[in-house]
């Protein structure tokens, strides 16, 4: 499947990286199944789906 990527100068496209390329290559869905991967691996490395309290919402409630 051609993208508009492939029709893009041989110039510009030497300047992009290969792994960047092939990424806007892939469909939506494709990129979803890669991007549940990286999720994956974010939690293995000891990764934290929990974010961050923050402070300055007026929601915030600080432990006793």
């Amino acid at each position: 499947m051609e993208t508009k990527f492939d029709k893009l100068r041989p110039a510009v496209m030497d300047m992009i990286e290969e792994e960047v390329l092939d990424w806007y290559r892939m469909s939506p869905a494709e990129r979803f199944i890669e991007s549940q991967k990286l999720w994956e691996v974010f939690v293995l490395f000891g990764g934290n789906y929990d974010p961050e309290p923050d402070t300055q919402s007026p929601f915030y409630i600080p432990e006793a």
